[in-house]
């Protein structure tokens, strides 16, 4: 008849892991969170109005193109994909750390061969001998470190901050794609409408170049005059390479914040990029687009920063649990039988578990200066916190003047260049009435053509305001966690 033996001291372990379920509940987590100053109730420079969603706000442009290129880069563009990776990443490390309060259980084997290779035998249960005989062995093995003092509440405090801070960084990825996209696009914009508006200059300029030099060698303008219009004519001519390499260039960054190589954009793409008749889009906000208090929820450096704070503090709460005792339970049941040669006669099954205690004695030294060190980290991240939250306010409210100045000027930019079309067109019946030289009617459309250009650094100043102010309100796309899972 089989016999099984089962050794386990019950009653000891059972004490060991109700005593541990009470220190369990201990939390050593400081009870500081992090704080954001005092706010503005209102914004001194905002255009009074409605608030304005900060969501997908590049489609207020009513440009069709840039809308698309967002969209694209949002979609297909490296740096929200490696931010998303960073997510995935803080999530796995979430969960890793967690799993580390979790019970371990494995499975072991062993075996032990024998064989008399001179003389003598293996006794065997039955009195017989054997030469050779090998037995085995099979089991199973638990270990649980108890997760005392809210250990666990830590570590998993900490998890969810890392995860969060991994989410606010893809965010701040998403609205810097849109922001630097939009930005691009615009820029791309007035350069190609500032390259079409001062080449009617050059030619202008070279025209009235012509007449002088022709009224000198007439003897009815000064060398002096011939040269300054020549000189003139040169002048604008140089501001054209400037514009020609600005357009390149806002090409190529709208093409690598999309993941494509320059010049491998598509032929499509290449077409409406290249439209010199494009206008400049802008966006003349009514409003700001939140509250200064909604700046803690929008602004994706404030969550980052928080998160930090939180795992700074999850930091102080690992540190203050070092200096405390720990328990590991573990247990283990063993089954041992011949496998070659005679049967030992009965199989034993071995069952053991204990607990096992640990207490710091004589390190406590290290233990406190990791203890100031963390909480050290913890003070500097509730400050970078307050200090974040400080910089986002001051960002949005340059980003509101910027905005509203940006308005005025625009305004004065277009009736400026209403006032020289007016002048203009004036010039032109006086010259074909004959009651004006066509030097003078030249040098009217001169002064259209700079106020056309006056206008259309205006408007791209406009929209890049508005670009800034949706950046620092932390305007981007609608959230949504789809990639990420």
């Amino acid at each position: 008849m089989l016999t099984r033996v089962l050794r386990a001291s019950h009653t000891p372990l059972l004490t060991s892991a109700l005593a541990a379920l009470m220190l369990a509940a201990c939390s050593t987590m400081p009870s500081a969170r992090p704080q954001a100053p005092a706010l503005p109730d209102a914004w001194r420079d905002a255009p009074a109005g409605a608030t304005l969603p900060v969501t997908d706000w590049w489609r207020q442009f009513d440009d069709p193109q840039l809308v698309a290129l967002v969209d694209d880069a949002l979609a297909n563009g490296p740096s929200i994909e490696l931010a998303l990776l960073r997510v995935r990443e803080a999530r796995a490390l979430s969960y890793s750390t967690i799993t580390r309060y979790l019970p371990e259980l494995s499975a072991t084997g062993a075996g032990q061969y024998t064989r008399m290779v001179e003389g003598g035998s293996l006794p065997t249960p039955s009195g017989g001998v054997e030469r050779e005989q090998m037995t085995g062995s099979y089991g199973a093995q638990v270990a649980w470190e108890v997760p005392l003092f809210a250990r666990i509440e830590a570590a998993a405090r900490g998890a969810r901050a890392g995860t969060q801070g991994a989410l606010a960084d893809v965010r701040a990825a998403q609205v810097a794609l849109a922001a630097d996209t939009a930005q691009a696009y615009i820029d791309l914009r007035a350069a190609q409408a500032s390259h079409a508006a001062l080449s009617r200059s050059v030619a202008t300029a070279d025209e009235l170049a012509g007449i002088l030099a022709i009224s000198n060698r007439a003897g009815f303008a000064s060398d002096a005059d011939a040269a300054d219009a020549r000189r003139l004519a040169e002048s604008v001519r140089a501001r054209l390479p400037g514009l020609v390499i600005e357009t390149r260039r806002a090409e190529n960054v709208i093409a690598v914040l999309r993941g494509v190589a320059p010049g491998a954009e598509a032929s499509a793409v290449r077409s409406a990029l290249a439209r010199a008749d494009a206008p400049v889009p802008h966006l003349e906000l009514t409003a700001a687009p939140a509250a200064p208090a909604d700046l803690l929820r929008l602004r994706p450096d404030v969550a980052s920063a928080e998160a930090q704070a939180l795992v700074a503090a999850a930091g102080v709460a690992a540190a203050r649990a070092d200096l405390l005792p720990s328990i590991n339970l573990t247990g283990s049941i063993t089954v041992t039988d011949a496998v070659i040669g005679n049967p030992l006669g009965a199989d034993v099954t071995v069952g053991s578990g204990a607990p096992f205690i640990s207490i710091p004695l004589f390190d406590w030294g290290a233990r406190f200066a990791r203890i100031r060190q963390s909480s050290a980290q913890f003070d500097q991240a509730l400050l970078q916190y307050r200090q974040t939250v400080v910089q986002a306010v001051g960002e949005a409210s340059n980003a509101l003047v910027a905005l509203e100045q940006g308005r005025l000027r625009l305004a004065s930019a277009r009736a400026a260049e209403e006032a020289a079309n007016t002048t203009a067109i004036g010039s032109r019946a006086a010259y074909q009435a004959g009651i004006q030289s066509l030097a003078d009617r030249l040098r009217s459309e001169q002064q259209l053509i700079d106020a056309s250009l006056t206008r259309i650094d205006a408007e791209a100043q406009l929209a890049r305001a508005a670009i800034a102010t949706y950046r620092a309100f932390g305007g981007g796309p609608s959230v949504t966690t789809a990639r990420i899972d």
